[in-house]
């Protein structure tokens, strides 16, 4: 009896120390986890291939450990130029955190087609450093650089191959340039056609704009305002004393009155207009009266 009951004790203390020696380990464990490390960010950057044939694809890679309790994980910017090669894609951005520690990574696919990427055997290229930008939680905003590694590029012909091909090539001089036209030629003739193209679309602007309107607003010039039928008498006043001039401006009023419907003053007009003596007894006063009564009264 005595037996079974120290068994139980003993068996009750071992659970005992295994539990606390459990808890003492899980809380180390965590205690750990939750310690913020030394520097506030670590950057790491890879290139994968390193070797690789002439455009072939190259996976650039930028792997960042944070604190986010002393940095703001959405501040976080990558700057980075990788001429020659160019992307071939946008760059993938995946976040995760573990506790205060977050962990950014940004994939880069990279490739170079260009002739200054074109290696004769191999070649190294050196990429430009890049930056990580962030801002701290203070609001401070720092970089820390990107070294990239050496990459290094093969020819996918060998250089043997190549060297051959040059050999087969031939180096000639040109000679001068010889034209159908003189380049003199040409321009002058340009020259003078856009002269001619510019005076007449000149032209074409100067009869669609209102020159008259304009220059009465302007001044430049006194708008007569009178009635075609009005100009008509007028002129007629004027000629009165020069028979010839005299004879035209009648049938010009005669002209006139047609228009203003008026075919008894128009044939009076005719009449003195062509009779032999001009002005005679007094018919061009008595029209010029019933002209001007018809201009008075205005038009019906």
């Amino acid at each position: 009896m005595i037996d079974r009951r120290y068994f139980a004790g003993l068996a009750a203390a071992v659970v005992f120390v295994l539990a606390a020696a459990g808890f003492l380990a899980w809380r180390a464990w965590d205690g750990a986890d939750q310690q913020a490390p030394a520097e506030p960010i670590a950057v790491n950057a890879t290139l994968g291939p390193q070797q690789h044939l002439f455009g072939d694809p190259v996976r650039a890679r930028v792997d960042l450990l944070l604190d986010s309790r002393r940095i703001d994980p959405d501040t976080v910017k990558i700057r980075v130029n990788f001429a020659p090669y160019r992307p071939l894609r946008p760059p993938r951005r995946v976040r995760s955190a573990a506790g205060p520690i977050t962990r950014l990574r940004f994939d880069y696919l990279l490739s170079c087609l260009g002739y200054r990427c074109l290696p004769i055997g191999q070649r190294n290229f050196e990429l430009r450093s890049g930056a990580v930008e962030y801002r701290s939680r203070a609001g401070r905003v720092q970089r820390e650089e990107i070294d990239w590694p050496l990459l290094e590029a093969t020819g996918r012909i060998p250089a043997e191959q190549l060297w051959q091909a040059q050999l087969r090539a031939d180096y000639r001089d040109l000679g001068p340039p010889t034209y159908a036209l003189a380049p003199r030629t040409v321009a002058l003739v340009a020259l003078v056609l856009a002269v001619l193209f510019g005076a007449a679309a000149l032209i074409l602007i100067l009869r669609l704009l209102p020159l008259a309107r304009l220059a009465e607003r302007l001044g430049l010039k006194t708008v007569d305002r009178r009635t075609p039928l009005e100009r008509a008498l007028a002129r007629v006043h004027e000629t009165s004393e020069r028979p010839k001039e005299g004879r035209r401006a009648l049938e010009r009023l005669a002209q006139e009155l047609r228009r203003a419907r008026r075919p008894e003053l128009a044939g009076t007009a005719s009449q003195l207009a062509w009779s032999r003596e001009f002005r005679a007894d007094g018919r061009l006063t008595a029209l010029s009266g019933e002209v001007e009564r018809l201009i008075a009264e205005g038009p019906s």
